[in-house]
């Protein structure tokens, strides 16, 4: 029965142990996941026969669109990489990527546009998020009449649905999930991530890139048109999730690390410190807020912290006796605190002191009896120090 009683409280003990080595440590659990990428064939690598000619996008594996243009290295020098008609650009990844018209403007071309078109690996599911992403440049071919004359439109879209949009070049009209990305400052020598991220209405299946604005800022009678190469295609469902963890209460003078750290972020507490990490160290309401500008997510959380005196559980009797119970001089509560452990017996004379005491002192050497203890308690995070004073009774 002894022994069924010493393992009860053991197992008190070790749970007391776990709980403050998450308050010592941080409670903030984190979730963020990016999961496979959806889109097939996402750099155009693979393809059913090299390209020839213009508007061969349909020779690339599980892409096509009206007029839309295919670039890989084991074309003619009309499609090939990094030379071919539109201008000059090496792959972003591999040997090969697509190219389109964003958008021609002027008497000849009044609102042209082409749209590049791919089928998903799997249906969207519902109320999930998920991040767009991709790689641009602008084309050598991009003028309006007059060379290296550029016009920049202002955005590159992505829409989503659930069934194929229809082939054209004129403006896309769609009740499908319509994300907008600001491309102001492209150029002809770089490779530029477009990304950002939406909530799924559920059953979208088939993407659709090019440009859906209502309004363009185009040079009243120029003609010309914005041709951009495209390569490294995804959509992946993605989650980013902070969890301060629930209002806890600490001991008094001891510490909570907070930890919000996300890939990406940037963050700003409720100071207006912008840290990835909070020392928490006084009660309080305590809120941060992680802003991830790759994919245009948002995400926070907060909790309530308070402090208390009574955290510190100092036994006055242990009885060293061998029987494995109640053996040790154990202070509960201690994890995160470094303990100075003084004894003197009646007389005033120390009988025992360690400087980093790890509950392990078993009083074998000394008589039965009573005995004055003084403990020097500094917490390891905050630095904060208290002190306690009593009595104590071995008995064998």
């Amino acid at each position: 029965m002894a022994g069924f009683t010493y393992f009860c409280i053991l197992m008190t003990y070790l749970k007391n142990i776990i709980f403050l080595f998450f308050l010592f440590f941080g409670l903030t659990t984190k979730e963020q996941i990016i999961g496979p990428n959806l889109v097939n064939n996402p750099s155009f690598e693979q393809y059913y026969s090299c390209p020839f000619y213009s508007g061969e996008l349909y020779k690339c594996k599980y892409w096509w669109g009206v007029s839309t243009d295919y670039y890989n290295a084991c074309a003619s020098p009309y499609d090939s990489i990094p030379l071919n008609w539109a201008g000059f650009q090496y792959a972003h990844t591999g040997v090969a990527y697509s190219g389109f018209i964003l958008y021609g403007g002027g008497i000849s071309n009044i609102d042209y546009r082409e749209y590049i078109k791919t089928k998903l690996s799997d249906s969207l599911i519902s109320n999930k998020r998920y991040c767009t992403k991709c790689y641009i440049s602008l084309a050598n071919d991009s003028y309006i009449w007059i060379p290296s004359a550029y016009i920049l439109l202002d955005s590159l879209g992505v829409i989503l649905t659930k069934d194929s949009v229809q082939d054209t070049t004129i403006p896309i009209i769609s009740n499908g999930i319509k994300v907008q990305n600001d491309i102001f400052n492209i150029d002809t020598v770089n490779w530029f991530q477009i990304s950002n991220s939406f909530i799924a209405n559920g059953g979208e299946k088939y993407l659709t890139i090019g440009n859906f604005d209502n309004i363009i800022n185009w040079p009243l009678g120029e003609e010309g048109e914005i041709y951009i190469y495209i390569d490294d295609v995804s959509v992946c469902e993605c989650a980013y999730k902070i969890n301060l963890g629930n209002d806890t209460i600490l001991c008094q003078g001891e510490a909570l690390l907070l930890n919000a750290s996300l890939q990406g972020a940037t963050y700003i507490w409720q100071d207006g410190s912008t840290n990835s990490t909070f020392l928490a160290t006084k009660p309080g309401k305590y809120k941060v807020t992680a802003n991830i500008k790759e994919y245009n997510i948002t995400v926070s959380d907060s909790i309530n912290i308070s402090f208390t005196d009574s955290c510190f559980i100092i036994p006055n009797v242990f009885t060293p006796n061998g029987d494995n119970y109640n053996d040790y001089f154990v202070i509960q509560n201690t994890l995160s605190w470094n303990i100075n452990l003084q004894v003197y017996n009646r007389w005033g004379i120390k009988v025992f002191q360690d400087d980093n005491y790890k509950n392990n002192w078993d009083g074998k050497d000394l008589a039965d009896g009573v005995y004055y203890y003084i403990i020097k308690a500094t917490n390891q995070l905050s630095g904060y120090k208290k002190e306690y004073h009593g009595s104590l009774t071995i008995l064998k």
